[in-house]
């Protein structure tokens, strides 16, 4: 019985696409792993072992490094310096040029270990996506509202003591402030209160 063609999921590829909508390849080979290690000291072997996928999500710097040493072949032939390569990865395109460095790695290794780095990068990206959504919950809570509540209410009393402190200072005296007004009242100036 043959499968339909439309019911299988593409395979992902190590490509992505930049801010100027050009498409990068990270394959990788014996040299891309050796230029990694020489230009940014990370071994990408050792992408599933230890924490180097959460360094490199923690620290796009060192990501757009270690794509820039991937993709350095093809920067060099479309004259493109790291600073430039660096400049063309923000927001969804950094995201998907990691995606793509992962694949890379992956398809690296032989057929035989690759069905557990899928499984293993798909468990990765599952925990980040439910880390994402505690939090987006927890800023939603009344906690970070009574929070921010808090906060503000301290910085306005802060404000309203320096300020008093400062008038005190201009007249020599403390100033009272107005019943029910969070600030201190002005002193009335000499041209504006009439002679006695």
């Amino acid at each position: 019985m043959m499968e339909n063609p439309q019911s299988i999921a593409p395979e992902p590829k190590a490509i992505f696409t930049d801010a100027q909508g050009r498409t990068w390849s990270t394959a990788v080979n014996v040299n891309t792993v050796k230029r990694a290690q020489q230009l940014t000291g990370v071994n990408l072997l050792q992408v599933f072992d230890g924490d180097l996928l959460n360094r490199l999500a923690d620290d796009p710097v060192l990501l757009v490094n270690t794509l820039y040493a991937v993709c350095k072949p093809q920067a060099d032939e479309r004259q493109v310096s790291e600073e430039a390569f660096g400049e063309l990865l923000v927001g969804d395109a950094i995201e998907k040029a990691a995606e793509a460095l992962v694949r890379g790695i992956i398809d690296f290794f032989p057929k035989s270990r690759r069905p557990v780095l899928d499984r293993l990068w798909t468990k990765t990206q599952g925990v980040n996506q439910a880390a994402l959504e505690l939090l987006g919950t927890k800023i939603d809570s009344a906690q970070v509202d009574q929070l921010v509540a808090a906060t503000l209410d301290h910085a306005s009393r802060e404000f309203d003591a320096q300020v008093q402190k400062e008038l005190d200072k201009l007249t020599g005296e403390p100033v009272l402030p107005a019943s029910g007004s969070s600030s201190g009242n002005w002193p009335a100036s000499s041209v504006s209160s009439p002679d006695p």
